[in-house]
């Protein structure tokens, strides 16, 4: 399940220098116009908690459990190459089992705890 960018003071930890996140948004903005797709804009916090809530509670648990959630909706597999720091989707890796647990193996391993 991914929020989203959601407009929050969480990022003043992600960006040093004030306006930081403003000329992120607007260079991401300018790449997006070069390219025809639509302008980034970050969600409300209502809007970044609506995909947890629509997972959690409305969504039938059998048609998205394990399944990687966006925008109220399963996310698309994405092909190799076609994705972005903000593409809608998500990378076939994400999904695979094999590698959820290698994951789950190393950050037992790098904690030093077995759950």
């Amino acid at each position: 399940m991914h929020p989203g960018g959601i407009a929050t003071e969480l990022g003043r930890h992600a960006f040093s220098e004030p306006g930081s996140i403003e000329k992120f948004i607007a260079e991401l903005n300018a790449k997006h116009a070069a390219a025809g797709q639509p302008p980034f804009k970050l969600k409300s916090v209502p809007q970044g908690t609506a995909t947890s809530v629509w997972a959690g509670v409305v969504a039938p648990a059998d048609e998205i459990g394990g399944r990687y959630c966006e925008d109220c909706l399963v996310a698309a597999v994405l092909p190799a190459g076609e994705v972005s720091l903000v593409s809608a989707g998500v990378r076939a890796y994400a999904l695979d089992p094999e590698s959820a647990k290698k994951l789950w193996a190393k950050s037992e391993e790098m904690v030093g705890e077995t759950f």
